[in-house]
């Protein structure tokens, strides 16, 4: 039973994205309140999920691919969803969304790549960390919504937040590919 609590997660995760959209985009009384909960809930499964897998020993395929999808597909979500909130807009750039969408399509399509050439991806130990960081930067914008919306408009902070937020993670997609195209390079010259 054990080997299953890491994918229940990672599905788990997924499957909060949609109750996710439908308090954001709901306006109603307390929803941004709701989307926080939610939100944080999901993040912490996917601090979970890796932890028991290595903690139980049943890494797998599906856990390798889907864990860092999930948490894509997740923050991908949040930052689609503030560009269409009135309290955001001076905040969250559509420039932003746009480079952090197209680094984690392209780490994911370099990812799929590699896992078609039968290598190993390298991974980036400063990706785990950019992780987290959107995680934070999302909860602390969600939690000024729910309870501080006025605080957003035009605050220096959480705007150099969201910059920090995506020059950390162009920088780290920037880094995905140094790692793995000179691996890719490599092999092809072994052969």
């Amino acid at each position: 039973m054990k080997k299953y609590i890491p994918n229940a997660l990672t599905t788990l995760r997924l499957l909060l994205v949609p109750l996710f959209i439908i308090l954001i985009i709901s306006n109603e009384e307390y929803s941004y309140h709701y989307a926080l909960i939610v939100f944080i809930f999901a993040s912490l499964t996917d601090v979970l999920d890796g932890k028991l897998a290595r903690k139980f020993n049943v890494e797998s395929r599906f856990g390798a691919f889907f864990d860092p999808l999930a948490d894509k597909i997740l923050i991908l979500t949040a930052f689609v969803l503030f560009l269409n909130l009135e309290e955001l807009n001076e905040i969250v750039m559509p420039w932003m969304v746009f480079l952090i969408l197209f680094r984690d399509l392209s780490v994911t399509a370099l990812r799929v790549f590699i896992k078609s050439r039968g290598l190993s991806m390298v991974t980036s130990k400063i990706a785990k960390l950019k992780t987290a960081f959107q995680l934070f930067s999302i909860t602390i914008i969600l939690w000024l919504l729910s309870f501080y919306p006025g605080y957003l408009f035009d605050n220096a902070i959480i705007k150099l937040l969201m910059f920090i937020v995506t020059l950390f993670t162009v920088s780290t997609g920037i880094d995905y590919y140094y790692k793995n195209l000179r691996l890719i390079l490599s092999k092809d010259k072994c052969t």
